[in-house]
């Protein structure tokens, strides 16, 4: 009996990267839309939670749904283009620099939960940048 060859071992299907571009795209889109949307409408509940005023939770609900909507739209691209994917990049990078800034510089008088929240958006951002960065380096 001959031991198996490198061809005879079963691989993972390899998705292309394109299509985890997209994939990532579109559920970075759904969270900014979800929450953009839950921002929107529960502001008034939100903001006390958060320890900050309507304006700023209202801002960031119209921001994340403007946002999401365009990230979503380039979900939908069969082979979305470099410089618009290049731009939700820097956008989340700028998200994740201001979110640190205005902990780090108190620009809110936040809560516990608002200052946990924030932590935990930023993350959450910068996840999603670096898998779009690393989708989009690896398309090309």
């Amino acid at each position: 009996m001959t031991p198996p060859s490198a061809d005879d071992v079963p691989t993972a299907p390899r998705t292309p990267a394109h299509a985890r571009l997209r994939r990532v795209l579109a559920l970075d889109a759904a969270g900014m839309i979800v929450f953009g949307l839950v921002y929107l409408l529960a502001s008034g509940r939100l903001a006390p939670l958060l320890g900050v005023g309507d304006k700023p939770v209202l801002t960031a609900g119209g921001l994340m749904l403007v946002i999401g909507a365009g990230v979503a739209l380039l979900a939908t691209r069969a082979d979305p283009p470099a410089a618009p994917v290049r731009i939700v990049v820097v956008t989340g990078i700028v998200w994740v620099a201001a979110s640190a800034a205005s902990l780090a510089l108190d620009w809110w008088d936040t809560t516990t939960v608002g200052t946990v929240w924030t932590v935990l958006q930023a993350v959450s951002v910068s996840v999603f940048t670096v898998l779009q960065l690393a989708a989009l380096r690896g398309r090309t």
